[in-house]
């Protein structure tokens, strides 16, 4: 299987594939790849997704199944991928929320049906290894970003409507926005630019090892996570740095690290000194938080796509992304 995945992403790497834009009035197809949503937040968000474009939805036959913490067995759950994938009449598709068990289904997909039906594909959190996946694999540049369920239905973010709208409906793919943050490791404020790739740092790291590893070496890397301990967020960076994914990259971007704090009464680092060290570790450009992640802001990242980051004024930079 390995073997399988070095040749699948070296033909899929030497040109993506750049899905159409939506338009109104398309079908959007809605995927659980993980685990089963909640019925009162996925009707929030599907109501929501139906006004926004306005577009009319497909929903994947195992969104309402329940197999334990997974929204049905592996091969189920990619058979509604699938399905969205090959159906000419889905233009996109929209994951319903994160959880665990996207990894699990890699191996019952079709990179090569994937890569020959580029569609859009947004996701976050656990579905960041299948964005991976249909990045390094299908050759496809796909979004991270809000899903239907924790996301669609509670849209209160103008940066995020606004992401969504510029580079998923509008045939400019572009979106450019200041964000207020700071600039780590050391090297001072400073312009990065390069193709994108990263997302939920726990299903980064989860990736190393896998068919399905993370290619950084030339990209700029995004990463956020949600509900970690310091201590824990040390460990998935080590274990990257470790594992060469922090050597030779073209810039570095923290999304937010939402209640990563330590339990009361635990000895502690404070997160900001872990993710100065590792900053100063990569020695590239690194801003953040980007407003990405698991907060009120989740704005649209395209993965293989465009990024650059510039400062402007003290504590703030103006991001551009496009693809």
């Amino acid at each position: 299987m390995a073997c399988a995945a070095a040749r699948d992403r070296g033909v899929a790497e030497r040109r993506l594939r750049i899905p159409p834009c939506l338009r109104p009035g398309d079908t959007l197809g809605v995927v659980a790849p993980s685990g089963p949503p909640d019925r009162g937040p996925l009707q929030r968000g599907l109501r929501a997704l139906e006004r926004l474009g306005p577009f009319t939805l497909r929903l994947a036959p195992n969104l309402r199944a329940r197999w334990g913490y997974l929204a049905g067995r592996d091969a189920e759950r990619a058979a509604g991928i699938m399905a969205m994938v090959t159906d000419p009449d889905v233009r996109g598709i929209l994951c319903a929320r994160g959880g665990y068990g996207a990894g699990r289904l890699l191996e019952y997909l079709d990179f090569a049906a994937i890569r020959r039906h580029p569609k859009i594909f947004v996701g976050s959190s656990d579905v960041t290894i299948l964005l991976l996946a249909l990045l390094q694999r299908a050759g496809l540049v796909v979004f991270h970003g809000p899903m239907v369920a924790p996301d669609f239905g509670l849209l209160r973010s103008r940066r995020t409507r606004e992401s969504v709208r510029a580079l998923l409906l509008h045939p400019g793919r572009r979106y450019a926005f200041r964000a207020a943050g700071r600039w780590w490791g050391g090297r001072g404020p400073a312009p990065l630019r390069g193709s994108l790739t990263g997302g939920n740092l726990t299903l980064v790291a989860a990736s190393l090892g896998t068919p399905h590893e993370i290619v950084t070496a030339g990209r700029v890397l995004f990463l956020e996570d949600v509900n970690e301990e310091p201590y824990r967020v040390d460990r998935m960076l080590w274990q990257l740095r470790a594992a060469g994914k922090l050597r030779g990259l073209a810039g570095l971007l923290y999304g937010e690290f939402a209640r990563c704090r330590p339990l009361a009464g635990r000895p502690s680092r404070p997160l900001a000194e872990v993710l100065e060290e590792y900053a100063g570790a990569a020695n590239v450009p690194c801003f953040g938080p980007v407003p990405a992640g698991h907060r009120r802001d989740n704005v649209v990242l395209p993965l293989g796509g465009r990024v650059a980051c510039r400062p402007e004024g003290a504590g703030w930079a103006r991001l551009t992304l496009a693809y």
